[in-house]
């Protein structure tokens, strides 16, 4: 068989769930090295391992480093253990494809043969990569269904019941007679009646941020025992699965484009809604789907929120989120993600007022400012004084800590020490390779003056010998480079550390605002107020 030399090969391999069912990445990564050398000779190999991504899209981390990668011409093939590991959307192969070929870069995929440095190859991926996506979109579509008709029933599906409701287990008879069970949400009424205060207290103060306050001042808490935060109250508040099943409710959702599972005579006001295809779930992230996506249905649950109440709420909530003030930018408050309110725990928070164009911040405790004081009274911190007041306490430290001061100073020792003699096992490593060219050189005037000689064979052997010889000294010339490059970067890193640590009290008031914000959080691990004095505790 015929070896290709290929210097560097890049494996991708991809597992949409960290579950051990399934192809393992590992798994498809063994594979793919099998393949390599056994029909490459490899000089080096790149892993691109995705795990908990779909292929359905792009949108993954190690996905997008490779592409990146291949524009920069790192690798000269790509393998991966089957077609759909590395793309399900025709769209993206067909881009990947392009993308590989504009950069002279062949594709392997071992599972269905196929390689596109011949035309059949092509031509094959190409008709693979339909496929694929008609599954895809079959198994999607069957999925729709299957939700649709379990849509039909109003049962529980499962996972974290909302407040006012426990899953509770009924049998029922198929449409074949066939006895079944299946879960509905049963009322806990002292829930629900807590749930319908929280609803009508909304529509009368206007806010989350009022209603936060308010349950704090009522000690009011969840099911779980905890403190309501907004992000709790605009979950209950957005549930539909309180929303009594009216005409009303029917037409809104008809209005949003949403599947609606139920005739709009069946909407008769008797139960509560349930709704399915709400969120998307992906890298671990949760994201609530646009209504037009949603499946809604009337559910076997009582519903205790009238139609129009929880319209109302859903249009205050947009109202609310389209007018609420943005993220603070101001470069005030260099504390705030390390101060921490000692009486009670919780972090505080800057705040800033302008007067005669001039700002003023000071820092408040959050639960304090939940809470209205009812909770935490701690006394308000200057934010300017406290702000100087920890940068002159760091700036007494001196050379900040002899320990990491010393510590570094041994890591830069020891990447002088473990560094190669670059220069002389380079030149040592040139000269070898110039002699096992000059070498081939000679042998190839040999193997011209000796065309069709028996000798001819023996020649042609020798400078196959020497000709991987010369791709060994190249890649390992190409390795120091790489090492010696990388303990370069880190020991250049290392003696910026060793210069901020060394004149660290100059250089501190020099620092802008982001660049002090990093170098607190390297420094500092916590700074605790309780109303009266600051305690700083420098990180280890």
């Amino acid at each position: 068989m015929e070896v290709t030399v290929i210097s560097t090969i890049a494996i991708y391999a991809r597992k949409s769930k960290f579950t051990g069912k399934g192809e393992s990445t590992e798994n498809q990564v063994k594979l793919c090295k099998e393949y390599a050398y056994n029909h490459f000779q490899v000089g080096e190999i790149i892993l691109y391992e995705d795990e908990g991504y779909s292929g359905g899209n792009t949108d993954r981390p190690k996905y997008k480093e490779m592409m990146e990668a291949s524009n920069k011409k790192k690798f000269d093939v790509i393998i991966c253990y089957r077609l759909d590991r590395i793309s399900r959307n025709i769209a993206d192969f067909t881009s990947l494809i392009e993308t590989l070929l504009d950069n002279n870069i062949d594709f392997v995929s071992i599972r269905e043969q196929f390689d596109t440095s011949t035309p059949m190859g092509r031509a094959m991926m190409y008709i693979s990569s339909v496929f694929a996506q008609l599954e895809r979109e079959t198994i999607a579509e069957r999925i729709k269904d299957n939700m649709y008709e379990l849509a039909r029933s109003g049962r529980w599906l499962g996972g974290k019941t909302p407040m006012g409701y426990i899953s509770k287990e009924v049998s029922y008879k198929d449409k074949d007679g066939i006895e079944r069970k299946m879960y509905i949400l049963s009322t806990v009424e002292k829930e629900l009646n807590q749930v319908k205060t929280l609803y009508n207290k909304y529509l009368e103060l206007g806010s989350l941020t009022q209603l936060e306050s308010w349950t704090l001042e009522n000690n009011i808490k969840t099911k779980t025992g905890k403190y309501f935060d907004k992000s709790i109250l605009k979950v209950i508040l957005s549930n539909p699965v309180y929303a009594i099943a009216d005409k009303n409710i029917y037409k809104y959702f008809k209005s949003h484009d949403s599947d609606i599972a139920d005739t709009i005579d069946e909407f008769d006001g008797k139960n509560g809604l349930m709704v399915y295809n709400k969120h998307d779930e992906r890298k671990g992230n949760i994201a609530r789907k646009d209504k037009s996506d949603w499946i809604v249905a009337i559910g076997k649950h009582k519903g205790v929120i009238h139609s129009n109440d929880w319209i109302k709420v859903q249009q205050q909530l947009i109202r609310n989120s389209k007018k609420a003030p943005r993220s603070g930018t101001s470069e005030v408050g260099l504390l705030t993600p390390l101060l921490t309110c000692k009486n009670c725990g919780s972090k505080m928070r800057v705040i800033t007022s302008r007067k005669n164009n001039k700002v003023y911040y000071y820092y408040k405790c959050l639960l304090k400012e939940r809470s209205r004081s009812t909770k935490c009274n701690t006394k308000n911190l200057n934010g300017r004084k406290a702000d100087k007041y920890v940068i002159d306490k760091i700036k007494e430290l001196g050379s900040l800590d002899i320990d990491v001061y010393e510590y570094l100073k041994k890591m830069e020792s020891r990447i002088i020490e473990s560094s190669p003699d670059d220069k002389s096992q380079k030149e040592e490593l040139i000269d070898e390779l110039e002699r096992y060219k000059k070498s081939v050189s000679n042998l190839t005037l040999q193997l011209a003056e000796s065309k069709g000689s028996s000798v001819s064979k023996y020649i042609i052997e020798q400078i196959e010998k020497f000709d991987k010889k010369i791709k060994e000294l190249e890649l390992r010339l190409k390795n120091m480079e790489h090492e010696s490059k990388v303990l370069n970067e880190k020991r250049e890193r290392i003696v910026e550390y060793l210069e901020l640590i060394k004149h660290f009290s100059n250089n501190v008031d020099n620092l802008k605002f982001k660049e002090k914000n990093k170098l607190f959080a390297r420094i500092v691990k916590v700074i605790l107020w309780n109303g009266e004095k600051l305690n700083i505790k420098i990180q280890q």
